[in-house]
């Protein structure tokens, strides 16, 4: 076979790969999705260590009916978000099982201040709920990065895991992390490497034998970056909420969160 008709050929290739990953990205786009999010700040800040004031005369009480209830555990303080990353309004409406954050059995929370919510007319609220020692999550709708910050403090050790339960219609989870990869990206490197295949196989037609080899050890880096993209690399993802709910602790630290690479190990 000539060298124009492969010429043609790895051309066609170029431009029907080319096509379905615009075409792909574009559906990818126009899709809305609610991604409601529930991101508890890493840093914790402990208020009572149990082990150093064991020795110390205080007696420490909860506010409560019970007034004679003591603080046996560790006290901490933690900063949590909760907000709608996605594209899609949440609505009441769309609560089918009410939002509730809680805690780790064996931990109480204690006490929890809404620091800030997006905007007023989301009609962010915080109910709490002392039957299962949780926090009910109350709104009218939440658009696009609408949502809130709060500081919780609970009994227990510093460790203790907060988590988020609820029914929203359209997302099967709660998610996570602030954000993910976005597809733009993987677009973007697959693009290159098509162009770049394409005006590699024109500079080399004078050496025909070696063009097969270049193509293929060309493909193969950013083959290899697409994977590390793939498997939970955090090299693109920017771990920054929402610039409405950003609070001064938030800020004072926010420079640790972006191009860490422990997610590759874990």
């Amino acid at each position: 076979m000539s060298q124009r008709a492969w010429d043609m050929i790895i051309s066609s290739i170029i431009s029907i790969a080319i096509t379905i990953v615009f075409g792909y990205y574009f559906i990818y786009v126009g899709e809305r999705h609610r991604e409601p999010t529930f991101y508890v700040d890493p840093i914790r800040t402990m208020i009572i260590d149990k082990e150093t004031a064991a020795d110390a005369p205080l007696k420490l009480l909860k506010a409560s009916r019970d007034t004679t209830a003591t603080i046996t555990s560790d006290v901490v303080s933690a900063y949590c978000y909760f907000f709608n990353q996605g594209q899609e309004t949440i609505k009441r409406e769309n609560v089918y099982a009410p939002i509730k954050i809680k805690v780790d059995t064996g931990a109480e929370i204690l006490y929890f201040k809404l620091l800030r919510s997006s905007r007023e007319v989301s009609g962010v609220n915080i109910i709490r709920d002392t039957t299962d020692n949780s926090l009910i999550i109350d709104f009218k709708a939440l658009e696009k990065d609408d949502g809130l910050v709060g500081q919780l403090i609970y009994e227990g050790g510093i460790d203790t895991q907060i988590f988020i339960e609820g029914g929203i219609d359209g997302a099967k989870q709660f998610k996570s992390e602030l954000s993910n990869i976005h597809p733009v990206y993987i677009l973007i490197s697959i693009f290159i490497l098509l162009v770049a295949a394409y005006i590699l196989l024109l500079m080399n037609k004078s050496t025909t034998k070696s063009v097969p080899k270049f193509l293929f050890v060309f493909s193969a880096i950013p083959a290899l970056y697409l994977l590390l993209m793939i498997y939970k690399t955090e090299w693109f993802v920017d771990h920054k909420v929402p610039e409405s709910l950003r609070i001064e602790k938030y800020v004072s630290h926010s420079k640790e969160q972006v191009l860490s690479v422990s997610a590759w190990f874990k």
